[in-house]
């Protein structure tokens, strides 16, 4: 709230609403359809990884719908639609929730590196403006607290590396558990090193962010003001906007504002027509998870794909 309260007393214009609604509708439609299709894809490669720790082919509408009641989620409590989707998958298609949890775990660490590669890309395209960016940064006081940072995280998983050791050389009732839950874990943690089809795997992870960047840049086409950005530019926005999201805030909102408008703000955009940008890209986003959502849980609700027990259908 503070984010927004801040970015809307600062960007705020006596504008603001009119532009909001000079947007051109057409291409909020376009933005809207090539924002939704990553969450598909994000289904067919979801099944992939789900292949090695079950028996039987995952219903796509299954998995689909249990993304988007995640998504759904997470606009009422950040990050608890990864374990929500789990459990909706889980009592569907039977597959152990640990399991599924420690899929999406690995679904999340492949995502973090495609970001890495797409913040590496962006240097490269923009190395001249980040280079004239960065020469106030006081890199002293920044590399000293990334060292405190890192140690403390190498203290931190000393500390869960000794737990870890403890719980598997241990014969107590409750190490026995937890030693069964890391295993489950470890299952769909390592479920990527036995899916079918890899490289089908790299193209669905690629079209997911392929349409990511493709929904920012139809949606610089909704307002004059950033017509004229580029492909690679809503690239730099669909990185602003992903660390904007990983923020612990229902729905990114703020922290997506935030990121967005200041990277259009960089890329020489108005700091109000930025804002405007922010605040309709993460409407139209938020509207899809809203409505896509809803009936999905209306769908899983109302509708099982029909499962073959001992050969015939129940």
């Amino acid at each position: 709230m503070a984010i927004t309260y801040y970015l809307f007393k600062t960007q705020y214009h006596s504008n603001f609403i009119a532009d909001l609604g000079k947007a051109d509708k057409d291409w909020i439609l376009l933005t809207a359809i090539t924002g939704l299709i990553p969450h598909f894809f994000r289904a067919l490669r979801w099944k992939l990884l789900l292949q090695p720790i079950q028996k039987k082919p995952t219903s796509t509408l299954n998995a689909f719908n249990a993304i988007m009641i995640g998504y759904l989620a997470n606009l009422a409590l950040p990050r608890a639609g990864e374990l929500l989707r789990c459990a909706w998958l889980s009592k569907k298609e039977e597959i152990s929730t640990i399991s599924l949890i420690g899929t999406v775990i690995t679904e999340r660490i492949i995502d973090l590196l495609v970001l890495v590669i797409m913040v590496l890309i962006g240097l490269g395209l923009y190395f001249e403006i980040i280079l004239h960016f960065i020469k106030g940064i006081d890199f002293k006081t920044l590399i000293l607290a990334k060292l405190y940072l890192a140690v403390a995280l190498i203290i931190f998983l000393m500390m869960m590396a000794f737990v870890v050791f403890k719980i598997f050389t241990s014969q107590n009732k409750m190490a026995v558990k937890i030693k069964g839950f890391l295993m489950q874990l470890k299952e769909g943690l390592l479920s990527l090193k036995r899916i079918k089809s890899p490289y089908l795997f790299v193209f669905y992870t690629i079209a997911i962010w392929f349409f990511y960047i493709l929904s920012s840049y139809c949606g610089f086409k909704m307002m004059n003001q950033t017509a004229m950005l580029n492909f690679s530019d809503a690239l730099l926005t669909v990185i602003a906007g992903s660390f904007g999201m990983i923020a612990p805030i229902q729905g990114g909102i703020g922290a997506f504002h935030f990121m967005v408008s200041q990277c259009l703000v960089f890329l020489n955009i108005n700091a109000g027509a930025a804002l405007v940008y922010a605040t309709i890209l993460h409407a139209i986003q938020t509207l899809v998870v809203i409505v896509f959502g809803t009936l999905a849980l209306v769908i899983g609700v109302a509708y099982q794909p029909h499962k073959k027990l001992n050969g015939t259908k129940p």
